[in-house]
């Protein structure tokens, strides 16, 4: 009985639909802040479904370069037995998901989950050079791709995703030049970047609550096979400062920045943060796959605010 709860509690994390459920959560939360009243329906379901193909992906590349998660994670080892099925359901995901792209949703949704794209394959990259060293680059990198993910269909229906389209680095490839395509895309994806971190801050605050769920895990990996107590102490202090860093810049914007709208969005990232430190600070009664899932359960701690504002 015990191994069978065990089992059921895992499902979501094993199957990689954590995430997804994450991202829907703070997509709706999202769109209320932002007074968006409707969202294109493929919306709902591309975005869970790419997430879940970088996640896929993701552990399957961490088994290929680390064997050794085998032993430790029952996520890459599910993942490891099944690694033909995922990699098989991750291509058919991602060709979904670029075909609405192209012919079902805005333009504008197609042109910034390009610049996407192009984010995650550099944080592929990283992944491909990664240390045992904690990865604060790349768990920077891997909020901000998933804020993004959550706030470019936020944006684009609320009509302020205005980026320059992919078609005129097409229109400048075919009639004035590579040098002049190229100089086109790096404007979207300048014009993109600004437009979904600097002009909502929403976006960039929740960029930084899922590089800390991220990188809490981390740190809570390494304090457990950590070779000193002052080693696991020092990551548990880390985590703990950038949490309250967090909470700190949330309660500012909320304070001086957000209308009675978004105000909410703040608090649910201040309320997240806050229960990311109460899991910290009792790690040691919890098991390790327990506080995999409680970081991802923390993320959506904060859902009944939104419904009750």
């Amino acid at each position: 009985m015990e191994k069978r709860r065990l089992v059921l509690w895992l499902i979501p994390n094993l199957l990689s639909i954590d995430a997804p459920l994450v991202a829907i959560a703070w997509m709706w939360m999202l769109a209320k802040a932002l007074r968006v009243e409707y969202i294109p329906v493929s919306s709902w379901w591309v975005l869970p479904l790419a997430v879940w193909c970088v996640y896929v992906v993701d552990r399957l590349i961490d088994n290929w370069r680390h064997p050794e998660l085998r032993e430790s994670s029952p996520r890459h080892y599910f993942h490891w037995r099944l690694r033909w099925v995922l990699l098989l359901g991750s291509l058919v995901g991602a060709g979904v998901c670029i075909y609405e792209s192209l012919y079902v949703l805005p333009r504008a949704m197609f042109s910034a989950g390009l610049v996407a794209i192009v984010l995650c394959a550099f944080y592929f990259l990283l992944v491909w050079f990664r240390t045992q060293e904690v990865p604060y680059v790349k768990n920077f990198l891997a909020g901000m791709i998933f804020a993004m993910g959550v706030g470019i269909p936020v944006n684009a229906a609320n009509a302020s995703l205005l980026v320059a389209d992919f078609n005129g680095v097409l229109f400048a490839f075919h009639n004035t030049g590579i040098a002049d395509a190229i100089w086109n895309f790096g404007v979207m994806v300048l014009r993109t970047l600004m437009v979904v971190f600097f002009y909502c801050r929403e976006v960039l605050v929740l960029g930084a609550l899922c590089m800390m769920n991220i990188t809490a895990i981390d740190l809570w990996e390494r304090a457990t096979v950590a070779s000193s107590v002052e080693k696991s102490y020092s990551h548990e202090a880390s985590l703990t400062l950038g949490l309250v860093v967090l909470a700190a810049g949330s309660l500012f914007f909320a304070a001086f920045y957000a209308d009675e709208y978004s105000k909410p969005f703040f608090y649910a990232v201040m309320v997240a943060a806050a229960s990311l430190q109460v899991i910290n600070h009792y790690r040691e009664r919890l098991s390790l796959d327990a506080q995999r899932v409680l970081a991802d359960v923390a993320l959506l701690i904060p859902l009944p605010i939104f419904l009750v504002a």
